[in-house]
């Protein structure tokens, strides 16, 4: 009697092509799915994040009785800053194809200042960071009724979901000396969005409903002037 072994058979080089053939279909339909749904959740974080800026700007409007746009002297308002960005090293300053006048401005580093100073520090005049806050008659009041009940935000610098800076037009803020003209802006928490670049207008000569947010930056109202 003899033994009989049967040979074990492998793959042919036909079932192996056919087999990534599948894969490279598979991956080309789940690929785009995938990268749509991962930009899809950084939106809708940004688009959270601005609401909670906003509100804990509102909340310090309602305890102190001044908005965000201070640079020396603190609450007196004097001379004012034109933005004010939630994390300075990392401010975008491309401005996008067909970007509304003045969309340039929002990247720009003068006259600015930390939000921090603002909603994590109590350091609103021309000090930054936490040394020198809490001071008389420069920063917010630490007593009474109108005192600053910070911080306000859980972290002092806070970037999109594509790593850059929000920023608000902080030039516009009600009682800002920065601004003299008369007509109305919108003060905005704002991100240049997917194509990190600027589309939405900041300019003295818009507003009135010409400085609406366009493009895909993603940003919400916090006031208006």
């Amino acid at each position: 009697m003899y033994a009989s072994f049967k040979k074990d058979r492998g793959f042919t080089l036909i079932e192996i092509v056919v087999v990534i053939a599948v894969v490279a279909l598979l991956a080309g339909i789940l690929v785009p799915l995938i990268s749509k749904n991962i930009e899809d959740s950084k939106a809708a974080r940004a688009k959270n994040e601005v609401v909670v800026i906003a509100g804990a700007i509102a909340s310090l409007y309602k305890d102190v009785g001044n908005w965000p746009s201070t640079d020396e002297d603190g609450p007196t308002w004097k001379p004012g800053v034109d933005r004010v960005f939630t994390d300075p090293n990392h401010v975008i300053t491309a401005v996008a194809s067909g970007a509304g006048r003045g969309a340039r401005n929002w990247g720009r580093m003068t006259y600015y200042k930390p939000l921090s100073d603002y909603l994590y520090y109590n350091n609103p005049d021309g000090d930054t960071g936490s040394s020198n806050q809490n001071e008389a008659n420069q920063d917010y009041p630490t007593s009474g009724d109108y005192k600053w009940n910070g911080p306000y935000i859980d972290r002092p610098t806070i970037v999109d979901p594509w790593g850059n800076s929000y920023v608000i037009n902080a030039r516009y803020f009600p009682g800002n000396p920065r601004y003299k003209r008369s007509v109305k802006h919108r003060v905005y928490v704002l991100s240049a969005g997917p194509n990190r670049a600027w589309d939405t207008p900041f300019a003295d000569n818009t507003g009135d409903g010409n400085d609406d947010i366009q493009g895909d930056d993603i940003g919400i109202t916090v006031t208006v002037r």
